[in-house]
């Protein structure tokens, strides 16, 4: 009964510590971007992790969803209309040496337009589709370690023990790229609440089998 109790407590403490957050993207986040240049050196890509005094840091904020992506422990999907940023596609491929899966909707149009890491990550081995379509496929939501995938996974696997894990889903207007995570007003929304990652979880699963035909390995570039 003490383990049990312990057990409870020790849920509640991690429940309340999860994630739940808005952030938003806006004319003051670059105020700081030339600090950054100069501490991080001019090119890098890497997130600036230090204190900034900004509270609208675009950099720190960019920073925000690879940490969500660096705890990925089994899978991660991701529907996106654009992706071109290096940060971003960096913290993906280091989940992909950790032996994360990642699987990528995309829109057809938008795969393999200039700068597209979608084309860079499918190289890599990760698997992408998309509809053909006239319609866009305009979603911007990325699930971490969703119930359901991570379920098909322990099935797949033949596993009997799974590493602790929970369900983080980013969603928003933003698109990972340099003008929607530093010129554009966006906004993002990282929650680790149950029914909203099973939703978009639900979501990416019905358009994943929908779109099984068309993965982009058998599309040629334009």
């Amino acid at each position: 009964v003490i383990w049990k109790l312990v057990q409870c407590s020790r849920s509640k403490r991690e429940k309340a510590s999860r994630v739940h957050e808005v952030i938003v993207f806006n004319e003051l986040g670059e105020i700081c971007a030339a600090a950054h240049m100069r501490n991080n050196g001019i090119g890098s890509q890497k997130p600036h992790m230090s204190p900034c005094c900004n509270a609208h840091c675009s950099l720190r904020n960019v920073a925000k969803i690879a940490e969500q992506i660096d705890r990925a422990v089994y899978s991660i999907d991701l529907a996106i209309f654009t992706f071109s940023s290096l940060s971003l596609a960096d913290a993906l491929k280091r989940a992909l040496q950790r032996g994360v899966i990642i699987r990528i909707i995309s829109d057809g149009e938008m795969v393999y337009c200039t700068g597209s890491q979608i084309t860079m990550l499918a190289q890599l081995g990760v698997p992408v589709r998309v509809p053909i379509t006239t319609n866009l496929m305009h979603n911007k939501f990325c699930i971490i370690d969703g119930v359901e995938r991570v379920e098909e996974i322990r099935l797949l696997r033949k596993l009997k023990w799974m590493r602790p894990c929970y369900s983080i889903v980013i969603s928003g207007s933003l698109n990972w790229t340099a003008q929607g995570l530093g010129g554009n007003w966006e906004n993002c929304i990282i929650t680790a609440d149950e029914k909203l990652t099973a939703t978009f979880q639900a979501e990416f699963q019905r358009m994943w089998r929908a779109f099984g035909k068309t993965e982009a390995s058998r599309i040629q570039p334009k």
